[in-house]
């Protein structure tokens, strides 16, 4: 009985009576590990799935709050003569949109399916929606008047930029270097999205208010500036189809419009005298206009992702289901003989060598699975690298900036110069000193 034991744990016996030499079989706590890595993989990757799937429905919250925060700005700027009834119907849209988004959160990550190991990316969340939790008091001093539009944009500002972070976190626990890299596009699209936006914000207030301060103008020209550098970065991690759909922003006559009005705001200054609180309303859909685009563009990303994942969710499946053919081949050709043939027939020398030779085969077969493995691991860790150091660079970033912003209570666009500033004075980059400023304050 040992001896049948001894064969099927794959040991390595000689004995003189069968004179048989058992060849060395893989154990099968390898064969259950390496489907298991697959398994693993095919789990990950509908998690990530899920997980994009929610992200779009974030992405559809952002663009109904940067529409309140323009509409907001007009109201409160023009003294609540322009865009009254405009910002009643608006708010009703981003409640059912925050509504969805919540939803697509439980659904995703509040279950009892629900990954493990997402601490950091709860965690934004958790902070996000407690953010989220001050909006009706913001809606309230909106409506009476309680509250400054820089003030009122500040604070959408802030609860956009929350949001934008969960999707900046997302791609950070990616571990497919495909959707990485799409997540990486994504979050930069909606980063120079959310400039566009706030640009329409604050040219919103400027015409509303018929006055456009030199600091203002500094804050347009830095959103513009912004806008292009997102775009940079979302160019460089698009694929054709993207770049493709993105040809429609560049070219759209929208644009032209943008640009003239852009120049007329530049125009305005502190003593101007003419009434141009009518043209908030045309600055406000020219803006929007090119905002939609970008939106449609967003949800194309969006798609894109939940198509990439599910091409992945197949390539991993196949994979696995070919894995698990070969073993059942070699399990069926490499049937272990029983003891009582074991005694009763010597194979012959020819045959002996038969079996030997598919036993070779068998482990060659199994070394090579394991193999394919390992390489298949090690081209997605060396894809991943590239855009997990953008990633990286560009979190600490934000981190340094929200720094900034809470302990010297800047804007966005002023923390944003003095890391500028710090990165010229030191011959520094940008990264260099968002991390000095990190470190220091722990």
């Amino acid at each position: 009985m040992k001896f049948i034991n001894d064969w099927n744990s794959g040991c390595t016996l000689k004995t003189k009576k069968c004179g048989i030499i058992p060849m060395a079989t893989s154990n099968p706590l390898t064969k259950q590990f390496l489907l298991a890595a697959k398994y693993q993989e095919i789990h990950a990757l509908k998690q990530l799935q899920n997980s994009c799937a929610s992200l779009t429905k974030l992405g559809d919250f952002v663009h109904q709050l940067q529409k309140e925060r323009a509409m907001s700005n007009i109201f409160l700027a023009s003294n609540r003569e322009r865009f009254k009834s405009q910002l009643q119907e608006q708010i009703p849209l981003s409640n059912s949109a925050q509504t969805d988004f919540y939803d697509s959160l439980k659904q995703t990550f509040i279950n009892d399916n629900a990954d493990t190991g997402h601490t950091r990316l709860f965690n934004l969340i958790t902070y996000s929606l407690q953010a989220l939790d001050a909006l009706p008091v913001l809606r309230n001093q909106i409506a009476q008047q309680n509250i400054s539009a820089v003030h009122a944009t500040q604070s959408f500002t802030q609860l956009i930029a929350s949001l934008l972070n969960i999707i900046l976190e997302a791609a950070d626990g990616a571990s497919d270097p495909k959707i990485t890299r799409l997540l990486v596009a994504f979050f930069n699209f909606m980063q120079g999205k959310e400039y566009a936006g706030q640009e329409r914000a604050c040219g919103a207030q400027a015409f509303a208010a018929s006055r456009f301060t030199t600091e203002q103008k500094q804050q347009l020209a830095h959103f513009v500036q912004e806008q292009n550098q997102s775009f940079d970065f979302f160019n460089e991690y698009a694929d054709a189809h993207l770049l493709k759909c993105f040809g429609t922003l560049t070219t759209h006559q929208v644009n032209n419009q943008v640009e003239q009005l852009r120049s007329l705001l530049q125009k305005l200054d502190d003593d101007n005298a003419q009434p141009l609180s009518q043209l908030s309303e045309v600055w406000y859909e020219v803006t929007t206009t090119r905002i939609d685009i970008m939106h449609k563009i967003e949800q194309n990303i969006a798609d894109q992702l939940i198509d990439t994942a599910a091409m992945q969710i197949a390539c991993a499946q196949r994979s696995l289901n070919t894995n698990k053919q070969v073993l059942n081949n070699m399990a069926e050709q490499h049937i272990a003989p029983t003891f009582g043939q074991l005694a009763i027939k010597q194979p012959e020398p020819e045959v002996s060598q038969n079996i030997a030779a598919d036993k070779l085969n068998s482990n060659k077969s199994m070394y090579d699975l394991i193999i394919e493995q390992s390489q298949h691991i090690k081209q997605i860790n060396q894809a991943l690298l590239d855009a997990k150091k953008v990633i990286s660079e560009q979190k600490v970033i934000h981190q340094a900036k929200y720094i900034l912003i809470e302990q010297l209570k800047l804007t966005e666009e002023q923390a944003h110069k003095q890391l500028q500033k710090q990165a010229m004075d030191t011959h520094k980059t940008l990264f260099s000193v968002a991390q000095t400023i990190i470190q220091m304050s722990d």
